[in-house]
Parts: C-alpha cells; sequence; structure tokens
C-alpha cells in the first residue's frame, strides 16, 4: 500500500512549480538526472497503466543509461559495468582473449587458481618462524568454484526481479583457500608464534597435534613489565594494560579495569567486548629486582581450525567454512604440510551489482559483480499491427529505422507475406525477384560477405514508357523516408545500395512490374540489423521440407513453416563480429500464430531457442530471458494483453560481465551497468516509491494511471479524462512534460499523456528532442513525438 504521509512529505512543494528559486540556472535533459558520468535519478511508471507506460519507462530508463554512458567516454547506445576496482587487493576473472560471458562458468573463462600473481597481498608468499626460531616457506592459493554467470529470478534475492549475476545454491562450493608449506614444521614447534594469513597476522596460541589449530587474529603485540601500564589499539578502541599479578608461570592483567582470570602461556581470556586477550610468554626471574614481564596479544579474534569441522571464530561455529589440515606421513605424522579452508555457501548465496559475498568468519576476502557490458544496443520489436497482421517494428537498417510488416491472414492462418494483399513484403529464395507495383509495399535487399551486413528497404515507383523504353523509379527508405535511389531506370541498369548491388532485368509498365537480379552475395530473403543480427524472411514456398524462411500457407507438414505458425529465425554474430557464422552460438526463434480467443488474433505465441527460462519481471505480464552467447541478446516477452509481442535487445558486439575476487576493503563500482536491468538507473512502480524516495524522479502516466503523478497535481487518485484536462490543460492526443521541485533540491519531471498512445509520444519527445529544458516550473505541451511547445516559464 503506498503511503501517502511519506510521499506527501517526500514530493512537498510540488505546487510550487511556478518557483524557480535555488533552479536558475536552465538544465536541459538529461539534466539534472545525470551530470557528468553520475545518475542521480529513478522513473516511475503507475501500476494502473497500460503495458506502454511500462515500455516508455524502460525506454527512458535505457536512454538515461545510454547517456550516462557517453558521459564516461563509453560507446553510444549501450551499457557498461565493472569500473575498477579501488581500496585494495583484487583480481578479475577474464583473461585478455576470454570475458565472462553470460551463461559461463569462472573455468570456462580462466584456471580458476588465483595466486600471489593475481592477489600480491591477499596471497602472498611468506615465512614461518617457529618457537625454535627456524624458517619454513609457504605459499598461498585460491581455488575457485565454477560459478555461474547467469540470469535468476530468487525471492531470497528480490521477489519477482528477474537479475543477471551469479546464485550460489545453498551448500554450492565457492572456492578453497590453501596454505602449502614448501618446508614443513613440526606440530610441536607452531606454538607462540605468528602466521600470516590471507594478508592478515595470527598468533598461534595452541594446537592439538595432528587435528587442531587455535589462532589469535594478533592486532597488537606488546612485552610489558610489572609496575607499568601500555596503551594499545585494537580497530577503533583502545586498551590501558597493566599486570595485576605476575607468576613464574601465570598472569593475571587489569585491562580498561577489568581482571582476567590466571593465564598461563597459549591461553586466552575474552574481555567483556568480546575482544581476547593472549599470553605468548611469561619471563619471570626469581630474585630480588629480577625482570617479571608477560608478552601478549590483544586481537578481535579468537581462531579455531580442527581438521574435518567448521572453522570457529570465538566460539561460535562458521556454516559454510570448513577446515582441512594435512599432515606429513598421513593423518599421525607429526609435521603439518596443509591449510585448506573449503567455503561452501551457508543457505542461497547472490553475487549482483549491489550484493557482494565475504568469507564467513575471516572476513578478509569476497566475491563482486560490477554488472554487465553491454558495448552496444538495438532495440526493435515483433509486435501485432493489428489483429489480422504482424510486424516488425522500429527495425534498425543500415541507413533508417522502420517498420516492416511481415505475415497477414485472419481466423487462425496466414495467407500472405506483408500487411494485406495489397501491402506486401516481397521476397524470395532466388536469385532473382519480381516487384509488383499494384501489390507490393517494398522488398528487402540483403548484403552478406561474411564480415559485413547491411539491408535496405526497397521498391519501384512511376512506371512510365519514354520512346517505347519502360522505366521505373528505384526508391529505399533513408533516415525515416524514400529516397530516389535510380530515376527512370531500364532493363540492365545496376542499382547500388552501399555494398550491394542489384541489376534491373525488366520493367513492364502495363502491370508495374519489374524484376530484378541479385548481384555478389546479395539475398532477397534475409533481413539484418546495423549491428549485424541475421532474420530469416518468411518466402512462400509449396515444398513440404525445411528451409529457413519458408512457409508452405496451404500445407501444415513442416512445423513452424506454414499458415497456423512461422518461426522467425534470428542469428546472432559471434564474438568477433562474424555475421551468421557457420558455427552458431546465439540462434532462436520467435513463433507468430494465434490466440485461443474466438476472435483469432495474431501475436508471438511461443519463443523457442531461449537460454533461460522467461521470469516475469514484477506482475507487469512482461517476461524477461537471455541467450547465453557472446553477444546475450535479451528478450522481454509482453504478455499483458490477448496479443503477446516481444522485444527483442540485440547488443551487436561481446557483451561480457566484471567479477572480481578482492579483499573486503576493496570497492567494485558500476558505472551504467546492468543486472537484469539499469544498474545506476532504475524504474520502480508507484506503489515502490519510497525505495526511491531521495532521488530525482521522471514520472510516466497520467493521474488516472500513476498514483504519483496525482500528488505532483495536487490530486486524488485516480483523476481522468476532463478532470485531468482541468488539472493540465491537456485533452485528448495532447501530452505534456512539467517538471516539479521536491524536497532536499530534488526535482520531479511529469511525463504524462491524455491517452496511452499519447503518454508514449511525450516519452519519445523527451528522450529524442533536443533542449527540453527541466528546469522547475518548464512545461511543454505537445501533439506527437517531434511536436510540442513551451507553454509556462
Amino acid at each position: 500500500m503506498l503511503k501517502f504521509k511519506k510521499v506527501a512529505s517526500i514530493l512537498a512543494g510540488a505546487a510550487m512549480f511556478g518557483s524557480t528559486v535555488a533552479f536558475a540556472a536552465a538544465a536541459n535533459y538529461p539534466s539534472p538526472f545525470i551530470s557528468g558520468s553520475n545518475a542521480d535519478v529513478a522513473v516511475v511508471w503507475g501500476m494502473a497503466g497500460q503495458n506502454t507506460d511500462l515500455a516508455a519507462a524502460l525506454d527512458i530508463t535505457n536512454d538515461l543509461n545510454a547517456r550516462l554512458l557517453q558521459a564516461g567516454g563509453g560507446s553510444s547506445g549501450g551499457s557498461t559495468g565493472g569500473g575498477t576496482p579501488t581500496g585494495g587487493d583484487f583480481v578479475k576473472l577474464e583473461r585478455s582473449s576470454t570475458k565472462f560471458q553470460l551463461g559461463k562458468g569462472v573455468l570456462d573463462v580462466v584456471s580458476g587458481t588465483l595466486n600471489d600473481d593475481d592477489l600480491e597481498v591477499l596471497l602472498a608468499d611468506g615465512v614461518f618462524l617457529d618457537n625454535d626460531n627456524d624458517e619454513f616457506d609457504y605459499t598461498q592459493k585460491i581455488v575457485m568454484a565454477n560459478l555461474s554467470l547467469t540470469m535468476f529470478d530468487d525471492s531470497d534475492y528480490k521477489a519477482d526481479t528477474p537479475t543477471v549475476g551469479i546464485k550460489v545454491a545453498n551448500a554450492g562450493q565457492i572456492l578453497n583457500y590453501t596454505l602449502d608449506f614448501t618446508d614443513v614444521p613440526t606440530w610441536a614447534d607452531l606454538s607462540t608464534s605468528d602466521i600470516n594469513i590471507m594478508g592478515v597476522n595470527y598468533y598461534i596460541l595452541s594446537t592439538t597435534t595432528n587435528t587442531t589449530l587455535n589462532l589469535l587474529d594478533s592486532a597488537s603485540t606488546t612485552i610489558l613489565n610489572e609496575g607499568e601500564t601500555k596503551t594499545l589499539t585494537v580497530g577503533d578502541k583502545t586498551y590501558d594494560v597493566a599486570l595485576e599479578f605476575i607468576a613464574s608461570n601465570s598472569v593475571k592483567l587489569n585491562v580498561n579495569g577489568q581482571t582476567t582470570n590466571s593465564l598461563a602461556t597459549g591461553q586466552t581470556y575474552k574481555l567483556s567486548d568480546g575482544v581476547y586477550i593472549g599470553i605468548k610468554e611469561v619471563n619471570t626471574q626469581d630474585y630480588q629486582g629480577g625482570i617479571k614481564q608477560v608478552e601478549f596479544s590483544i586481537g578481535s579474534g579468537k581462531l579455531q581450525i580442527t581438521s574435518g569441522a567448521d572453522v570457529k571464530i570465538n566460539e561460535d561455529t562458521i556454516n559454510g567454512l570448513t577446515g582441512h589440515l594435512t599432515n606429513s606421513g598421513g593423518s599421525s605424522g607429526d609435521s603439518i604440510t596443509r591449510i585448506l579452508l573449503q567455503w561452501t555457501a551457508d543457505d542461497d548465496m547472490f553475487i549482483t551489482d549491489d550484493s557482494s559475498i565475504t568469507m564467513p568468519g575471516l572476513k578478509n576476502l569476497k566475491v563482486s559483480f560490477g554488472g554487465m557490458t553491454f558495448p552496444m544496443e538495438e532495440k526493435f520489436s515483433i509486435e501485432a499491427g493489428s489483429r489480422d497482421y504482424l510486424q516488425l517494428k522500429d527495425f534498425p537498417l543500415k541507413d533508417s529505422t522502420e517498420t516492416i510488416d511481415l505475415l497477414y491472414g485472419s481466423s487462425g492462418a496466414y495467407t500472405g507475406i506483408g500487411k494485406d494483399s495489397t501491402n506486401l513484403l516481397r521476397t524470395t529464395n532466388q536469385t532473382a525477384i519480381t516487384f509488383d507495383g499494384d501489390t507490393d509495399q517494398y522488398f528487402v535487399v540483403s548484403y552478406n560477405d561474411g564480415t559485413n551486413a547491411e539491408s535496405y528497404l526497397v521498391k519501384a515507383t512511376s512506371f512510365i514508357t519514354e520512346s517505347s523504353v519502360n522505366k521505373t523509379t528505384i526508391q529505399y527508405k533513408k533516415d525515416g523516408s524514400w529516397v530516389t535511389k535510380k530515376e527512370n531506370a531500364i532493363h540492365n541498369d545496376q542499382v547500388t545500395f552501399g555494398n550491394a548491388v542489384i541489376t534491373v532485368d525488366y520493367v513492364q509498365k502495363t502491370d508495374k512490374t519489374v524484376n530484378f537480379t541479385s548481384g555478389t552475395n546479395v539475398k532477397f530473403n534475409t533481413l539484418y540489423s546495423k549491428e549485424g543480427l541475421k532474420l530469416n524472411l518468411p518466402w512462400a514456398t509449396d515444398n513440404v521440407t525445411y528451409l529457413a524462411g519458408a512457409i508452405n500457407f496451404t500445407a501444415a507438414t513442416v512445423a513452424g513453416h506454414n499458415g497456423t505458425s512461422f518461426h522467425l529465425e534470428f542469428n546472432e554474430e559471434d564474438k568477433n563480429e562474424n555475421v551468421a557464422p557457420t558455427t552458431v552460438t546465439g540462434a532462436f526463434n520467435a513463433t507468430l500464430g494465434w490466440n485461443a480467443a474466438s476472435t483469432r488474433e495474431t501475436h508471438v505465441s511461443d519463443v523457442v531457442g531461449e537460454s533461460v527460462t522467461f521470469e516475469e519481471i514484477g506482475s507487469t505480464d512482461v517476461f524477461r530471458s537471455f541467450m547465453y552467447s557472446p553477444l546475450a541478446s535479451e528478450m522481454l516477452w509482453d504478455q499483458s494483453g490477448d496479443q503477446y509481442s516481444l522485444q527483442i535487445i540485440y547488443h551487436g558486439k561481446e557483451s561480457y560481465g566484471s567479477v572480481y575476487v578482492t579483499d573486503v576493503s576493496t570497492s567494485v563500482a558500476v558505472s551504467g551497468g546492468d543486472s537484469g536491468g539499469a544498474v545506476n538507473i532504475v524504474s520502480v512502480k508507484d506503489s515502490e516509491i519510497d525505495s526511491v524516495a531521495g532521488k530525482n524522479l521522471v514520472v510516466i502516466g497520467g493521474t488516472c494511471v500513476n498514483k504519483i503523478s496525482a500528488e505532483l497535481l495536487g490530486k486524488t487518485f485516480p483523476t481522468c479524462g476532463a478532470d485531468f484536462t482541468a488539472a493540465t490543460g491537456v485533452g485528448a492526443n495532447e501530452f505534456l512534460i512539467q517538471t516539479f521541485s521536491r524536497t532536499g533540491g530534488k526535482v520531479a519531471t511529469l511525463v504524462a499523456g491524455y491517452n496511452a498512445g499519447d503518454t508514449t509520444n511525450a516519452a519519445k519527445y523527451l528522450t529524442t528532442q533536443t533542449n527540453v529544458d527541466t528546469t522547475v516550473g518548464k512545461k511543454y505541451k505537445g501533439t506527437s513525438a517531434t511536436s510540442a511547445t513551451l507553454v509556462t516559464a
């Protein structure tokens, strides 16, 4: 339930949108939401709104993330994570030629063994000096388990939030730490000596031969003489220590007024605040004036390692950390050769952009995730144009972004390619194609030489006859408009689009047809995005065997290639950006079919080949999945209405995560990355406003669908129709973009339309038009994605 009292305080001053005190300078979008390479913003959408409002929220979120990346010097259109860690010892689990791709495990990327070349402080080689002053060399290493980078949805982490990261199931192996002695010390000579384990100095209090080591975290060690007081520091606390009593082999200490028990060499005492005193040596000269002194350590914890048992810290058992001690000559040997600590998950554990895991007990080692790096990003969708046809919406061609009609039909059966019988998408798997000006909208010309690929949307128009010669004009889509490429083209004319060449074979004015033949590496039944994603377009056939893209409208012999359902097939590039490579690592398809409603409407009925089960985002009816491939295409399957749609986010270049092993002092920053959504910039429901109380806001949707919009405008929720118009001056087919002040110097920019489609236009206007002033008090009123007027100064 929304906490209105809290929201009211969050949005205090919203009614003062006309005031520009403290906002004297204009702040053009994306300011103040992004400043330099930093972001301070959340996008808020209304639970009561249509799914287009969520889509608008995601578009603005992705746009802000892309701008954040650009501000940090990255590539346009992508997002990046894994900023260099700061503050301590760290190693990134990747090699220059092998990145940590989605779906891979640690051992797919690196050997898994870390040593002092990787963590020069934590895993430094050491020299152990035993109580006989003999030296023994030792090495340290970590052997990682095969932790996998995946998408998961787990309520123990975040409910209904499909997330990219590493999930370690309860009792799952994380890593093994090993200290190996090169020269082998005897058990008898271990006690009262110091040893450094993973960057922390420990004092060996006592041992049980072959089975147990008792160690003290020796934060501070000193020698105290009778009659003096010494001050020692442990963490942020100080301790004044004096001798209360000393005998030949025991001692009592006074620590900040607290007297210990009588302690012999190797014994410990726990102070009232949990800190331990450990006696290293008691020295007395039994004569008048002889020296009486004690060497002791004061440390924050007592560590007990027993072979085959859980480690204990300060007498408490540490679940998930097991000790193993290896002896020379077997279990009864008198020398120790290895100390091994096995770290397993105690309950499910999660490594994400906002959740690292730390080795329990010792707490000096952690595993962190710096987010995903998506160098490029293309977004388009497969959705219904009406109840009877499907289209590729906003598909990124080389020179234009276009909506391309795919298949049409009725009553549960496809009957043609395109929008309808007079607006066809002309395709063929042959080297020649005939375009009919009476029935065809366009055809696709695609070029692919294995490295470079490009596609163009082409049509023929203006059929004429001059001097008994039939001629036609060839046009293609560029920057959203039809542009003439060849005027009055005739037989044998070549027409060039980038690298693609087609030849005019014959032109018929009477029936408005023109025949083209393809040049080298040119096809009429494939489609490539600007960044190289391949799509097999449908082409009609009477064949009953499978061929890529083939569709038989009259027979249902081949599943996924008939009028009942069609597999729209996609193929990613490989990590080296080879287009449609021979070894396919990223192939999937969207099944174009018909819903079960009595009206039989066309939609995306299934997705086949995704690498991870689709999981719902919140309660939106939008389901998320990924390809576990070098380019990690993301899919958002919208099942909110009767006609399902699919958004595909193609990353264009190798995509990978940043996984680190570090000491606890190291901070791993996530800069504009993605952990299954925006990392620095998040989108939330209006019911989740408390979680983003301290941020600037972009609020999506009007007062009829978004509770926060109503709060901003001082209206009760819901306020709809004419009442919304009275409050905003915005009527049918209009939208507003208006910025309000909030407490703490924050702002909230409202992006709302009279209807859902108007809200979509408002979001597009905000993200695509330059110089949208988001200073408090500024208000735009618009009618389309490219048209709005500043109405409040």
